[in-house]
């Protein structure tokens, strides 16, 4: 049961920083330190509000604005994989193709030939 309404706050208050900032370097102790909490009950009290732990909520996110990206624009997808947070643009598409199961370039394809 999570009921501590003062970690809720922090952990409501994490999540917005994550929202606002996905795209730059972010890590649980960047966060954690952002919202004044300790490490290890961050890491527990965040899995009990979002129902993920934290890799996986920011994955989450990137891959969300990522698949935005690449429904709306025309942009590259090197520079939509450094716009969603990935320095990297293999990790980048070998987690896109895991998460969404085809590559960021069939996604688009499909998304425009369902349009």
């Amino acid at each position: 049961e999570f009921s501590d309404y003062r970690n809720k706050g922090k952990i409501s208050q994490a999540v917005a920083y994550i929202r606002e900032n996905y795209d730059k370097e972010l890590n649980m102790a960047v966060v954690s330190n952002h919202v004044s909490m300790n490490y290890s009950l961050f890491s527990l009290s965040f899995k009990q509000y979002t129902g993920m732990n934290f890799v996986n909520y920011l994955k989450m996110i990137r891959i969300g604005e990522a698949k935005r990206l690449l429904e709306e624009t025309d942009e590259k997808i090197i520079d939509i994989s450094q716009k969603v947070g990935y320095e990297n643009e293999k990790h980048f598409m070998k987690t896109f193709k895991s998460v969404c199961g085809v590559s960021p370039s069939e996604y688009r394809k499909n998304m425009q030939m369902g349009k």
